[in-house]
């Protein structure tokens, strides 16, 4: 036993002897690429020091880096020689697309096969640094000399310089055409200033000063249609020149008139039709199942990238379909290949943003059993789920009843509604007969008045009568739902209202003012009419003046 256990610790001995050797072979041919390891100068010592690098050392010194990399920060530089061309005026734009488009954090030494190697730059950008042998090339360009230590990091030189890649956001400001979108995206960013990542440099009259200060963008919109900043992130987006920016903004305004006793009720229009305008224009290539080498316009859908919560007054993603969608590639002017996706830039609008927000308005009757009921009670009766085919004709299965509190009495029932814009809407409700469940019960129409309340021009609240004593089921098909279109009695005849102002960012004692107020208007004399109202929804319709053709004015056909 003595014996096996002796040969076994030999054995051991030897493969660890072997195995000690073999890692010490690869641990020094390893360093002896990173020689920086015993060198003294710094990598802006190295570089100016090289006449070959004049150029390169030229745009350093101009942008603040001379004095960075002299610092024990430790970079990876790939330094262009001289000749190579390159020329910007703009101190910011030199810093951000040139010089740290060359210089990387951290060792990356050109050793061994390196294969789709992307590096993250100082700008952010990851650049493709991969080769082998004596051939290594650095975002296409081939390393001449590899390798050279500082004691601060590694310099390689190359035969030209990394053209810069600009991501979606970066390209919106560099397209002339685009500067609209450009200018009101771009007004909602704010600079946080990141001290841990920042470099320090000495105390100037007893403050701390940075030799490279570190700068993060936020942006709302970010949180809305997509981190279009981020390198690693993919998204299309459709981006509308100038022209058709201004073509849909004059719309879009008139969607968003405020009471000009609003304060701030310009600004909030401008805010609030460029808003719209820019909902629907990003799309995520993630959410959408797309892969980098895919062609959106092959595709079947597209759903827009909009993250905002559904308790949100504003509209929720969009998903185009058939030719809707094929549309939004239309009247291309450039299409632009990013770092993060692609920009498709049109020249008109190839869809209308605001219908997105000049949307179908819904108060579900069940919702109005907290509303106060004047001479009435309120209560909501569900649809039993095993009732499909009647549970389906509910939109959530769910109505409302509202009974008068005397046999002689007439419930009056308020309603407020929400989120109107300045813009034309047909005013809806589903009414419930009795024996929609119980088909033994006694039905009967209601008669009824309807007013709406609105606020106009002047900020003061006015009231449209909608219809007196209506009658619903006037066919006396009392099994069913029965939707009843509420005229405005004016004296343009029109089946639809237009509100004169709109209900985006009220304040609180604003919200409401809107209301429809349906009573029952029974006397004694009506026995053969329903006093208890039961509603399954009232709806506000969209319509489009442009193309709607009226019941009631045949001029529109």
């Amino acid at each position: 036993m003595m014996k096996r256990s002796i040969i076994k610790t030999l054995a051991f001995g030897f493969i660890f002897a072997l195995a000690l050797t073999a890692c010490n072979d690869q641990w020094n041919e390893h360093y002896q690429e990173k020689a920086e390891l015993n060198s003294t100068e710094t990598l802006w010592d190295i570089i100016t020091s090289r006449g070959e690098l004049s150029e390169f050392a030229a745009m350093l010194k101009k942008t603040g880096y001379d004095k960075l990399l002299t610092q024990n920060r430790y970079y990876t530089i790939w330094a262009p020689k001289n000749g190579f061309g390159y020329s910007e005026a703009n101190d910011s734009l030199l810093r951000v697309e040139f010089v740290e488009n060359h210089i990387a954090d951290y060792s990356y030494n050109a050793s061994g096969r390196l294969e789709e190697n992307q590096v993250k730059m100082i700008n952010g950008k990851y650049n493709y640094f991969d080769g082998a042998g004596d051939n290594y090339i650095f975002k296409g360009k081939k390393l001449i000399s590899r390798n050279i230590p500082a004691k601060n990091g590694v310099l390689h030189i190359i035969d030209g310089y990394a053209n810069f890649t600009a991501n979606i956001w970066e390209q919106l400001a560099k397209v002339d055409s685009l500067s609209e979108i450009n200018s009101f995206l771009k007004s909602f960013n704010i600079d946080y200033f990141d001290e841990a990542q920042s470099v320090q440099g000495p105390i100037v009259n007893g403050q701390i000063t940075y030799l490279d200060s570190v700068v993060t963008l936020q942006n709302e919109w970010f949180s809305y249609i997509g981190y279009l900043a981020r390198e690693d992130s993919s998204y299309y987006m459709i981006a509308p020149t100038n022209k058709a920016w201004r073509t849909m903004y004059d719309k879009a305004l008139t969607y968003f008139t405020y009471p000009n006793t609003k304060e701030g009720g310009d600004s909030l229009q401008r805010l609030n039709a460029a808003s719209a305008m820019c909902r629907h224009l990003v799309f995520s290539r993630m959410a959408n199942r797309l892969k980098v080498t895919d062609d959106p316009k092959t595709k079947d859908s597209l759903s827009s990238n909009w993250w905002q919560t559904r308790n949100s007054s504003f509209p929720y993603k969009k998903t185009f379909r058939g030719e809707e969608y094929h549309n939004l590639f239309n009247n291309l002017v450039q299409v632009d290949e990013l770092s993060n996706g692609t920009l498709y830039v049109t020249d008109t609008y190839n869809f209308d943003p605001i219908k997105c927000w000049h949307d179908t308005i819904r108060i579900e009757g069940e919702d109005m059993v907290n509303v106060e009921v004047s001479s009435g009670t309120a209560d909501m009766v569900a649809i039993p789920r095993d009732s499909v085919t009647l549970y389906k004709k509910f939109s959530r299965g769910v109505y409302g009843v509202f009974a008068p509190t005397a046999n002689k009495g007439n419930p009056k029932v308020t309603v407020a509604i929400n989120k109107v814009l300045s813009a034309p809407y047909l005013v809806k409700c589903v009414f419930v007969p009795a024996n929609i469940i119980d088909k033994t019960a006694t039905t009967m129409p209601n008669l009824f008045t309807v007013q709406l309340k609105y606020v106009d021009l002047d900020g003061k609240t006015k009231t449209m009568n909608m219809g007196t004593k209506i009658e619903n089921w006037t066919d006396s098909c009392y099994n069913q739902l029965d939707t009843v279109t509420f005229i405005p009695q004016m004296d343009e005849a029109h089946s639809f209202f237009r509100f004169p102002t709109n209900e985006y960012d009220l304040s609180n004692s604003e919200i409401g003012q809107t209301q429809l107020t349906i009573t029952s208007a029974m006397t004694s004399k009506d026995s053969d009419h329903d006093r208890t109202i039961r509603i399954d929804c009232i709806i506000l319709e969209p319509i489009d003046e442009e193309t709607f053709v009226d019941p009631l004015n045949q001029q529109g056909e």
